[in-house]
């Protein structure tokens, strides 16, 4: 099976912390999992820009969150990555995810430009 992500997004960073925790309760290595703290701002402070063009080469950002997520982006809300490389790990993922109430969760192809697979929720 090609390498795919699970993406979930969640209303706070505490709710995916406990998601994150739970998959490594399950068995998901920890290097298989990514969490990202969703900001939207006016303006990029110079600070942070190179910690931004280092998440444009990061193998757990498939595509452009930005835009896939947009509608659902605020303040606070907190996106986790699952890499996956077979649907076994797929399900776990999903399954996990889920009982923490996501927003949204998404199965995404692994590959740079992959399109994305679909919507679970």
């Amino acid at each position: 099976m090609a390498l795919k992500f699970v993406v979930g997004l969640f209303e706070s960073k505490g709710i995916a912390e406990d998601a994150v925790n739970r998959l490594q309760h399950e068995g998901v290595p920890a290097d298989h999992i990514s969490l990202l703290l969703m900001h939207e701002r006016t303006a990029v402070p110079a600070a942070v820009t190179p910690e931004l063009a280092a998440l444009e080469v990061d193998p757990f950002i498939v595509g452009n969150v930005r835009e896939t997520y947009a509608p659902f982006i605020h303040n606070g809300e907190t996106a986790v990555f699952v890499r996956a490389h077979t649907e076994d790990e797929v399900d776990l993922a999903v399954a996990t995810i889920r009982q923490y109430m996501p927003i949204k969760i998404k199965v995404v192809g692994g590959g740079e430009g992959a399109p994305l697979s679909h919507d679970i929720l």
